[in-house]
């Protein structure tokens, strides 16, 4: 009974590679892992140094200030679409200790580099299935690690290092279940995807290809599929009423990102679909350098084993979850809106990797990890192969010449194609423009030769399994590096170029706010100005400021007599002009003026000569 337990827990390795010609020497393999881990550290906390402030407005002080409401205390205006809080939850001891803004967000970030440590456990115990030593799998943990998709996410404290560690987790226990399965672990597992989805609301696609799964399960056991299915439906109820009850505690509306995804689907066009998933494939193939091609092809060989043989088991599992993530990323960004029609001109939604990075990572996992186990059959290189070529040519031909390559880049969301970002053009050129080696569209040319070049040199040292860990080490260190040397934290277009003076700017208004002992300032949401900047902006103050200053919001268009002493309003003149409000001389702060309305501060400030003049711009 436990030989066939056994033999059930490992992957079915003969249909990829062929047994290694000698028995791998573990004092040596334990030299490999212990210098992967470190690296692999090392480079993960040194992309974290500039972690420092939040970056996106909504993202991460959603996360952030959710601990805040939750330990009851006062509390900025705040608005976001709404996140599922499972992040929050895990930094909000953090307001126990500090409600310093820049304190809070370290901690956060240090949290952030602690739970991607954890992550190489469940990814260490995964491909160990792939007949693996205990050194060996985790030196394939520690380069996926490694990668930028996983590495610049230590720039940010968004909710993706905690979703990755569920979703690694979660992948465990499917595999646990398959192997042996008993109803406990069903319960193990449904609970592992309730915790995914509580991390975040796109993890959908993770429940639903579950739920197929475990009703499939009932072909093997029908006993341990029934209770993971009852327990996936509670857990989904009560992770989305949680969800719900938190959003509105923060926000006071419900939550509504998935109205951008279906307004997408409204405006679906079958060009516009294949153009995007072209180029999202492409952007996942360099941005592992092809591994996650060669675990796709492996992951697709396992799968039909499983379909053929009548059962849908853990290879199955693992294609469905990336299979529906990658088509809601796809259908996500495929709008023209997204693609062409933005406020702003946006690159990122052709190169987007955030969304599927959870699950492709998973993949890179399993492609290194058969590049490790022996040596790979050559039909399965000529099918790797094959698909990073048919990709790559795909994208160039018929995606590439249509994207704006000059446009808006966030770092965060597309980290895989960072390596190369320092190639793009700045400046706009003509579309349709077919990349080649030589004009402003290269950037396509060389980051698909550098997959290629890294494809050639594994297949070179396929005899060779350690040292092909420490090259494939040493090219995601180094792309990470280069990632992180190449991006920027600017990641919204209403963040000022020059962070510098506005810097400079926020700190006197701080200081400004505390000599006049201000400790509520409005924010004018009535001024001209994108609403995504309006919100934002008044997000950031609010994150900032507090706890001595709380902001609110105004609407002086609507009321122009808000009950406020002083009010972040709208440059050159304000509704609040009409009441009898003065600008404070000195202050610009995220294009809005300082605005004192009528009152004991504005006659004190009046007689120190800090008031512009009434009829002044």
């Amino acid at each position: 009974m436990t030989s066939g337990k056994q033999a059930d827990a490992h992957f079915p390795l003969s249909a990829i590679v062929r047994p290694p010609s000698d028995e791998p020497t573990q004092r040596r393999w334990w030299i490999v892992a212990v210098l992967a881990v470190a690296a692999s550290t090392t480079v993960t906390i040194s992309v974290a140094r500039t972690a420092t402030a939040p970056v996106f407005p909504f993202d991460e002080i959603h996360q952030l200030l959710l601990g805040r409401r939750l330990l009851g205390l006062d509390m900025p205006w705040f608005g976001s679409a709404g996140y599922y809080p499972l992040w929050g939850l895990f930094i909000a001891p953090a307001w126990l200790f500090t409600q310093d803004a820049a304190t809070i967000y370290r901690a956060a970030s240090i949290i952030g580099i602690v739970v991607g440590l954890a992550s190489l456990w469940p990814v260490t115990r995964l491909v160990q299935r792939m007949r693996l030593t205990t050194p060996q799998a985790l030196t394939v943990a520690a380069v996926v690690m490694a990668l930028p998709g996983r590495a610049i996410q230590a720039d940010y404290v968004l909710s993706e290092r905690l979703l990755f560690l569920t979703m690694a987790c979660t992948a465990l226990a499917a595999f646990r279940l398959w192997e042996r399965t008993t109803r406990w672990r069903a319960v193990v597992f449904s609970g592992a995807v309730t915790i995914t989805y509580l991390a975040h609301v796109r993890a959908i696609t993770v429940v639903l290809v579950s739920a197929i799964w475990l009703v499939a399960l009932a072909w093997k056991r029908w006993q341990p599929a029934l209770v993971g299915v009852v327990v996936l439906a509670g857990g989904y109820v009560a992770a989305a009423a949680l969800s719900a009850r938190l959003n509105t505690m923060l926000t006071g509306s419900a939550v509504t990102q998935g109205d951008g995804f279906f307004a997408s689907l409204q405006q679906f066009h079958v060009s516009n679909f294949v153009r995007v998933l072209l180029s999202q494939s492409w952007a996942q193939f360099v941005g592992s350098f092809g591994l996650v091609a060669l675990g796709f092809v492996a992951i697709v060989i396992w799968c039909w084993r499983e379909v053929t043989q009548r059962r849908l088991g853990r290879a199955c599992w693992i294609f469905g979850t990336f299979l529906a993530g990658f088509l809601v990323s796809c259908l996500g960004w495929a709008s023209t809106a997204n693609l062409w029609e933005n406020d702003w001109e946006r690159f990122d939604p052709w190169v987007y990797t955030r969304y599927m990075d959870p699950v492709t990572s998973l993949l890179s996992a399993v492609g290194l990890a058969v590049l490790v186990a022996g040596v790979i059959k050559l039909r399965v290189w000529l099918w790797t192969t094959g698909a990073t070529l048919a990709v790559a040519c795909a994208a160039i031909l018929f995606a590439a010449p249509m994207a704006p390559s000059w446009a808006f880049l966030t770092p965060a969301h597309t980290p895989g194609i960072l390596p190369w970002a320092w190639i793009l053009p700045s400046q706009p050129h003509a579309v349709p423009l077919t990349p080649t080696v030589t004009n402003a569209n290269r950037f396509w040319w060389i980051a698909s030769l550098s997959m290629l070049a890294v494809l050639a040199l594994l297949w070179l040292l396929r005899r060779h399994t350690r040292m092909m860990a420490v090259a494939m080490l040493a090219v995601a260190v180094a792309a990470t590096t280069v990632a992180d040397a190449t991006s920027t934290r600017q990641s919204n277009p209403w963040t000022p170029v020059d962070e510098n003076a506005t810097s400079a700017a926020f700190y006197a208004a701080q200081d400004w706010f505390r000599q006049h002992d201000v400790s509520r300032v409005g924010w004018d949401f009535s001024c001209p100005r994108p609403e995504l900047s309006r919100a934002g902006s008044a997000n950031e103050l609010g994150f900032a400021l507090q706890p001595d200053v709380l902001i609110e919001r105004v609407d002086s268009a609507w009321d122009n007599h808000p009950g406020l002493d002083v009010i972040f309003s709208c440059t050159e003149t304000s509704y609040l002009s009409q009441a009898g409000a003065r600008r404070v001389e000195p202050f610009t702060v995220y294009s809005a003026w300082l605005w004192v309305m009528p009152g004991e501060l504005q006659d004190t400030l009046e007689r120190q000569g800090q008031l512009a003049s009434p009829n002044s711009p």
